[in-house]
């Protein structure tokens, strides 16, 4: 009796590990799939960036140290006029190219491809934009981003009376 309920789970999980039934999320609008299934633009724009492994390349860290935020890329075998970082809003964007493919080599194995990488980090807090630095060395990419400490701003606000304008 207990295998039957295992089988049971096999099937439904079978369901589940096909192709096609995962197709109709990443792409609801060639789907007939029930429309109760399918996601908004931005979340479809997440999902497919997850699944392209853009967010995966390159690992990194991020944290706060002596009133900065700091980020570590790991970008091995990446030449640094290959690498271009931006900040938009409160996003820093971290682009460029690997490659690792020479014409003139007779390849026994291949195993490192060539790609172009993109990864958008949000940043927990707003930074000092005018202040960003950075460096690369042995393979990882250092950006230390100024946390900008704004004390609030008390506005007065006047309050009227009821008087026709």
């Amino acid at each position: 009796m207990e295998l039957d309920k295992w089988k049971d789970l096999i099937k439904m999980s079978a369901k589940y590990q096909n192709q096609d039934f995962w197709g109709t999320f990443v792409s609801p609008e060639n789907s007939s799939h029930n429309k109760k299934h399918s996601f908004s633009g931005l979340e479809q724009e997440k999902i497919s960036r997850f699944l392209s492994n853009q967010d995966i390349y390159p690992r990194c860290d991020m944290y706060e140290y002596n009133g900065n935020i700091k980020i570590e890329a790991e970008l091995p075998g990446v030449c640094k006029n290959d690498i271009k970082v931006s900040l938009l809003q409160n996003e820093l964007i971290i682009k460029g190219k690997c490659s690792s493919f020479h014409q003139h080599l007779r390849y026994f194995l291949k195993e490192r491809h060539s790609r172009s990488f993109e990864k958008v980090l949000t940043l927990p807090m707003p930074v000092d934009k005018y202040s960003i630095e950075s460096s690369f060395e042995n393979g990882i990419l250092s950006i230390s981003l100024p946390i900008l400490f704004e004390e609030e701003e008390i506005i007065q606000i006047f309050v009227k009376s009821e008087e026709k304008l």
